[in-house]
């Protein structure tokens, strides 16, 4: 069922917070089945009211929860921009994939939220076409830092950047997809499909 828009106003202190916490939380335990905004304001302790209020409908709440681990995303970007050139491009990836795997095994519930309600699905594809938000936004930072090693010398010369980007974003999302239903280690396994990547990626 289409959710009606509710005006957003002024947040309230701790209000917000609780609510993206009660979000996660429900998320995490037992997944989109009982994600209501009934369920999430009785485990916030506030009013459903005020879920509307601060994030106008479900939609707006599932995108807060991402942007809420945003400046997680930011930081790695920038610290693999910043080591471009340095220690060897093997170290540099397998530190890339092991901490965007741990960021989308904090974001991985929210799209399967999405994905999980038609509405919510035709609405965030609409957003996701204007590029506002998505996964594909992920890409950027990568093919910037590995268009930084080309200019290096460091990778080939010919290395599709927008591929490679595509490739390493979707092995450290599958992994943690994987990772939350086999209760896997982040970090096993990930140097050897580092090595196996790397043989199109360096120079001859």
């Amino acid at each position: 069922m289409a959710e009606v828009a509710r005006p957003r106003g002024r947040p309230s202190t701790g209000v917000r917070e609780a609510v993206l916490a009660a979000t996660e939380a429900i998320l995490a335990e037992v997944g989109v089945a009982r994600l209501s905004t009934t369920e999430i304001a009785k485990r916030a302790g506030v009013a459903e009211s005020s879920i509307f209020y601060h994030f106008r409908d479900r939609l707006g709440l599932l995108e807060a929860v991402v942007q809420k681990h945003l400046p997680m995303y930011k930081d790695v970007s920038a610290d693999m921009y910043r080591r471009a050139g340095e220690g060897t491009v093997r170290g540099n990836l397998v530190d890339l994939l092991t901490s965007l795997e741990g960021f989308y095994e904090r974001i991985a519930p929210i799209y399967a939220a999405v994905q999980a309600d038609g509405d919510l699905r035709a609405r965030f594809a609409e957003r996701g076409g204007e590029g506002e938000i998505g996964p594909h936004r992920g890409l950027i930072p990568i093919v910037r830092y590995l268009e930084r090693e080309r200019e290096l010398g460091r990778v080939r010369a010919d290395l599709d950047l927008e591929s490679t980007a595509l490739i390493l974003v979707g092995v450290a999302y599958q992994r943690a997809v994987l990772g939350s239903l086999a209760g896997r280690g982040r970090v096993e396994g990930l140097p050897a499909v580092v090595d196996t990547l790397l043989p199109s990626l360096l120079p001859a």
